[in-house]
């Protein structure tokens, strides 16, 4: 049988992966998501025939060679290359999905909206990735045999996938929260301290009304006097506040 890689053929029309056959011949793509910033995504294509399978590579990302016996044996281990490391990069997924939620549950660190918006978003695509490769298996099934073991281990990568996306949402859910939980406290704040100075307010406006018959005015103690009463009045509503707990 006939395996031939073929680097010069461009493949920026490739955004999914999928594979239909014309003129009794079977032909495919593959559209890779990046598992990194620093790496761009991988696209290939290929054909198969009756004694001969094609490989178009255009940016030599595929290390491996490709090999077989048949042409559903070379479809069959290009898929495998392709999902070699992927279970070992979504355990990676989950370590760092782990870490925020420690860096939430010990209130250290920012951004945190960010970090969760960027990790479901790698996550959502390579979710809609197997779900294309489990298409794109299920339609060669139709063609060749041996192809059971691989979409099930395509179906456990996007299982997890599904279990990582529940847990980034949870994350966001618990980082939300917080926010609210921190603006209820600020809020509580300022409004004991709001409520702690109305009495106040409310007496410096009485005698600033400046009328000559008001009492106190007159006295030698007035000025302390008005100042105990200040001070008490805070004194009790702090022990109130104290007793129904709103701080």
């Amino acid at each position: 049988m006939k395996v031939e890689v073929i680097n010069e053929k461009r493949l920026n029309h490739i955004h999914y992966c999928r594979i239909h056959k014309e003129n009794n011949q079977l032909s495919g793509s593959f559209w890779v998501p990046a598992k990194s910033k620093s790496k761009n995504r991988k696209m290939f294509s290929f054909e198969v025939g009756e004694t001969s399978f094609v490989l178009y590579d255009p940016d030599h990302v595929l290390k491996e060679k490709i090999s077989g016996n048949t042409p559903s044996e070379c479809v069959l281990n290009l898929i495998n290359i392709l999902i070699n490391e992927d279970m070992e990069f979504l355990q990676k997924l989950e370590m760092k999905l782990e870490r925020i939620e420690n860096q939430l549950m010990l209130h250290k660190g920012s951004h945190y909206e960010s970090q969760i918006f960027e990790m479901r978003k790698t996550i959502s695509t390579f979710d809609s990735y197997y779900d294309q490769m489990i298409e794109v298996v299920q339609n060669l099934q139709e063609f060749y045999n041996g192809f059971e073991t691989l979409e099930k281990r395509l179906t456990r990568l996007s299982n997890v996938t599904d279990r990582l996306a529940e847990y980034s949402i949870q994350l966001r859910e618990m980082h939300q929260t917080q926010v609210e939980m921190r603006q209820n406290q600020i809020m509580q704040f300022l409004t004991i301290v709001t409520t702690i100075f109305m009495p106040l307010t409310l007496i410096t406006g009485w005698y600033g009304m400046n009328f000559r018959a008001m009492p106190e005015l007159d006295s030698s103690y007035g000025y302390f006097i008005v100042i105990g009463v200040c001070i008490l009045i805070i004194i009790l509503e702090v022990i109130y506040f104290k007793k129904k707990k709103w701080f």
